[in-house]
């Protein structure tokens, strides 16, 4: 035990064991201070990371949503094409001549549209949540350093105004 005297001589003590019980216990507030600081440093650090995870999955729904989007515009695109073909070969007529072959067809390109627009709705909007969730995942970790930093000044400040 012979560094107690040193340390309590750092904190301006004695090398009396009174004062080296009560520098050693300053010292141990400060420690906890800083253990405080670093805890709410790595929580901060540990939301940022999740943060960036959300914001990469925000990204993937809204690419995910648009080739769904081109998907469905492009089965519209395929089911035109089959009926046209099917009321070609039906002798019936397949232009602007044979209404009800329009009519269908734009029916079916109106749907796909829909469906198209559909599905970037709700990528966009998963996405939109998924950025809301990292914006407060990033607010919560700086509340976390934040705080960390009061609770870890107050402790090392009472440690040191008790003991010093």
């Amino acid at each position: 035990m012979a560094f107690l005297p040193v340390i309590g001589a750092l904190f301006g003590g004695s090398a009396a064991a009174g004062s080296t019980g009560s520098s050693l216990a300053a010292l141990g507030s400060v420690i906890s201070g800083v253990g405080t600081v670093a805890a709410g440093a790595a929580a901060n650090a540990d939301a940022k990371f999740q943060a960036q995870q959300l914001d990469m999955k925000a990204k993937e729904e809204t690419a995910a949503a648009q080739r769904d989007a081109i998907a469905k515009q492009r089965e519209g695109r395929i089911i035109n094409s089959r009926a046209q073909a099917i009321a070609a070969a039906s002798g019936a007529g397949a232009g602007t001549d044979a209404p009800t072959i329009v009519k269908l067809m734009s029916d079916t390109t109106g749907e796909a549209q829909y469906n198209a627009n559909s599905s970037l709705y709700g990528g966009y909007s998963r996405a939109a949540g998924l950025r809301d969730q990292a914006k407060g995942t990033r607010a919560s970790g700086k509340a976390s350093l934040l705080g960390s930093v009061f609770s870890g000044f107050g402790t090392a400040a009472k440690g040191l105004s008790t003991y010093g």
